[in-house]
């Protein structure tokens, strides 16, 4: 009787414990959702920056080669 009560209440330890080691376990999973999550904003917010400088630079570039060709201009004058 004192075993068979034993072995129940070993065996209602171990489904405690599976039951945590499961919230344990969808806790670390949302944590990590979590963080990718967080990475890919990070980066698509990298991506817009970097195409915003790549359009600055290029429009920087034009008025550079338009200023080039006016001085050339003024200069043939």
């Amino acid at each position: 009787m004192v075993e068979t009560e034993h072995k129940r209440q070993t065996q209602q330890e171990m489904n405690e414990l599976q039951r945590d080691m499961k919230y344990q376990v969808e806790e670390e999973k949302a944590d990590t959702k979590s963080k990718i999550a967080i990475k890919k904003d990070a980066i698509q917010s990298s991506d817009a920056s970097i195409q915003l400088y790549k359009n600055e630079q290029k429009s920087l570039q034009q008025k550079l080669q338009k200023l080039n060709e006016k001085q050339q201009d003024l200069a043939m004058k």
